[in-house]
C-alpha cells in the first residue's frame, strides 16, 4: 500500500495519469496539495536530529509591531508557514543583545535583544514550536564577544586604569584571562585606548576575541549552552569555529570536541552543527573533532559541488562527478567521525544567493534544491531560497527582507542598513508563487515531502550508481539498514532515457519535475525530462 500510495502521488506531481500521460484538468494549487496530501500520508522520517533546517535572520523576516524591524512575535505568526513548507527545525542566527543589526557581537548571551522582544516572547516561541514538532537552535557565537560584553569592559577599563609601567594582575581582574591580551602590534590586533596594550579581535574592533585557553571561558560558555538548552532549545550553530585559534587545525578540534561532549554531558540529543569555512580535505578533518555535524562547504556556496556540476549541465564528465563526489565525501567524513551527520546547504548570511549562483535559471534553481535536499543528513534552507530571492554584494544585501507579498507589507519588514534590494524579484512574492503548480515554492514543498516520506533519501549512506551514472544523468544509491533507493538526476537542458533493463525488481516511486514536463516509467525505459529527478525502490 506504500508503494501504491507514494506512485499515485508521483503521478500526480510529474503530470502523468495510470491512464495517460496528459496532465489532470486541475488548477496548480489543487494539483500540488492533492500530490502533497499522497506523500504525507506515509508518514514522516524519524524524530531525531535528521531535519530540514531553516536558517532564519529575524530582523528580516516577519515584522509583528510596525517598527520595520522583524521580531519574535513575528515569526511566531509564520511557524504555520514553515511547517507548511516542511521544515521541522529552525537556525536563528543571534538573537542576542548587540549593537550591530546581525548581533554577532553579543553584548549579553542570556537575553533577547529587545528590538526582537522578550524572553517571555521567546519562551512564547519555544511552546509553539514545540506545538509543531518545530526544533531550535540558536547561534552560539563564542570565538569572540561584542566589545561592549562586561567582561570586555571591565578588562578594558582596568587596563586603563593602571599607572604608567604596571604590569596587570589576573588577581586583580579575572577578565584579562578571557580575552589575548599583549604589547604586540600585528594585523588582527585593536588598541585599548589610552594603553599601550592591544586585544586580539580577528572579525573586528568589535569582535575581542575569547581565550579558549582559559578555563574560566570555557565555565562561561558552558553556563550559557545550560541556560538555552533549559529553555527548550535543540542545540546550537557553532560560529567561527575554524577561528578559535586562527590558523591551528588541532587547537580548534581540541575545542569543538569539548564544544560536542559538553553539550552532550548537558542534553544527552543536543544538536550540534559548526561552521568551518573550508575545503573537502579540511571538513573531513574537522570531523576527527567527533562534532554533529559540520557545515558542507565543499557541495554548498558557490563554489561548492552542486553549483559546479550545475555549471557544467550537459557535459558528461562534469555530471558524473556529482555521484562520485557525494560517495567520497561519506567515505572520508565516516572514516573520521561514524556517527557524523552531514549538512548540507545552498548559500547562508555569508555568501550570495543561490539564484545568483546559477544565473537566474530557473529550472537550475529547482534542481540545486532538490540536489541539496536529497543529500544525506541534516539538510538546511536559507530563508527566501523556497522562493527564490537574488541577494548579493555586501552582507546586507545577501540578508534582505523576506518577499512575502509584493506590496511588501503584512510583516514585510524594511531592508537592514546598507541593504540593496532590486524593484523586482524575477519569481515573484510568496504569495504569487503559492498557487502556482510549477513555482520554486511549490517544488521545494515537493521535494521535502519526498525526502520526508523516506527517509532513506536523509539516512542513507551514499554510493555511486555507477552503471546508471552515465552521460548526463547523474546516479547515486542511498543505504540505510535494510533499506535503500536509487536518485536519478538528468543534470541537462534535454531529457534523457535512462535503461532501467538491468533493474526489473526496482519502481519508480517519486519525482520531481522543474519544467512541467512528465518523469514516467515505459517499459524498462525511465524518460527524465530535463532537470528532472526520479528516485526508484526496490520491490
Amino acid at each position: 500500500m506504500r508503494f501504491v500510495c507514494l506512485l499515485l502521488a508521483v503521478l500526480l506531481l510529474a503530470g502523468c495519469t495510470p491512464e495517460s500521460t496528459t496532465a489532470p484538468e486541475s488548477s496548480g494549487a489543487e494539483l500540488t496539495e492533492k500530490a502533497l496530501q499522497q506523500i504525507k500520508s506515509l508518514g514522516t522520517s524519524p524524530d531525531d536530529n535528521y531535519r530540514i533546517w531553516y536558517e532564519l535572520f529575524i530582523y528580516s523576516f516577519c515584522d509583528s509591531d510596525g517598527d520595520g524591524i522583524g521580531d519574535i512575535r513575528g515569526v511566531i505568526s509564520k511557524l504555520d508557514y514553515l511547517q507548511e513548507l516542511g521544515a521541522n527545525g529552525i537556525w536563528f542566527m543571534p538573537i542576542h543583545p548587540s549593537s550591530t543589526y546581525h548581533k554577532y557581537n553579543v553584548h549579553d548571551y542570556y537575553a533577547i535583544d529587545p528590538a526582537y522582544g522578550t524572553m517571555e516572547d521567546f519562551d512564547a516561541l519555544m511552546a509553539e514550536c514545540q506545538k509543531r514538532d518545530i526544533h531550535v537552535i540558536l547561534d552560539l557565537v563564542v570565538n569572540h564577544t561584542g566589545s561592549e560584553h562586561p567582561w570586555f569592559k571591565e578588562a578594558v577599563s582596568y587596563l586603563q586604569s593602571l599607572p604608567a609601567g604596571a604590569e596587570p594582575k589576573v588577581e586583580d581582574c579575572k577578565y584579562l584571562d578571557y580575552y589575548y591580551f599583549t604589547k604586540e602590534k600585528k594585523s588582527t590586533n585593536r588598541i585599548v585606548n589610552g594603553t599601550d596594550w592591544y586585544y586580539e579581535g580577528v572579525f573586528d574592533y568589535q569582535m575581542p576575541d575569547l581565550n579558549w585557553g582559559s578555563d574560566a571561558v570555557r565555565s562561561e560558555v558552558k553556563a550559557i549552552m545550560e541556560f538555552w538548552l533549559g529553555k527548550g532549545v535543540a542545540g546550537f550553530r557553532v560560529d567561527a569555529a575554524k577561528e578559535f585559534y586562527t590558523g591551528m587545525t588541532d587547537p580548534n578540534i581540541e575545542v569543538l570536541n569539548w564544544l560536542q561532549t559538553t553539550a552532550l554531558s548537558i542534553k544527552p540529543d543536543c544538536y550540534m552543527v559548526a561552521e568551518v569555512w573550508e575545503g573537502f580535505a579540511q571538513i573531513a578533518e574537522y570531523y576527527k573533532s567527533d562534532f554533529s555535524s559540520i557545515f558542507n562547504y565543499a557541495f554548498g556556496n558557490s563554489n561548492g559541488k552542486i553549483i559546479s556540476v550545475l555549471r557544467g549541465a550537459g557535459q558528461p564528465g562534469v555530471v558524473s562527478t556529482y555521484a562520485t563526489g557525494l560517495e567520497k565525501a561519506d567515505k572520508a567524513y565516516s572514516a573520521n567521525n561514524p556517527d557524523y551527520i552531514d549538512a548540507p546547504f545552498l548559500s547562508n548570511h555569508d555568501v550570495g544567493r543561490i539564484a545568483g549562483f546559477v544565473g537566474r535559471d530557473e529550472n537550475k534553481i529547482k534542481l540545486a534544491g532538490a540536489m541539496n535536499l536529497f543529500m544525506s543528513g541534516s539538510a538546511f534552507i536559507y530563508y527566501g531560497e523556497e522562493i527564490g530571492m537574488v541577494g548579493a554584494g555586501n552582507d546586507p544585501s545577501k540578508r534582505a527582507p523576506m518577499y512575502w507579498n509584493p506590496e511588501r507589507n503584512n510583516g514585510t519588514t524594511n531592508p537592514p542598513p546598507e541593504c540593496e534590494i532590486p524593484a523586482s524579484y524575477p519569481y515573484g512574492s510568496l504569495a504569487e508563487q503559492t498557487n502556482s503548480d510549477s513555482s520554486i515554492y511549490n517544488y521545494y514543498r515537493q521535494a521535502v515531502a519526498i525526502r520526508q516520506a523516506l527517509p532513506v533519501i536523509s539516512h542513507g549512506r551514499t554510493t555511486a550508481e555507477t552503471a546508471l551514472n552515465i552521460g548526463c544523468v547523474s546516479a547515486q544509491r542511498k543505504t540505510w539498514g535494510e533499506e535503500s533507493c536509487i536518485i536519478l538526476m538528468n543534470i541537462d537542458t534535454a531529457s534523457a532515457t535512462v535503461d532501467l533493463s538491468g533493474y526489473a525488481d526496482w519502481k519508480l516511486v517519486a519525482s520531481l519535475s522543474a519544467n512541467g514536463e512528465a518523469v514516467c516509467m515505459n517499459g524498462n525505459e525511465l524518460q527524465l525530462p530535463a532537470y528532472g529527478v526520479a528516485v526508484l525502490l526496490p520491490n
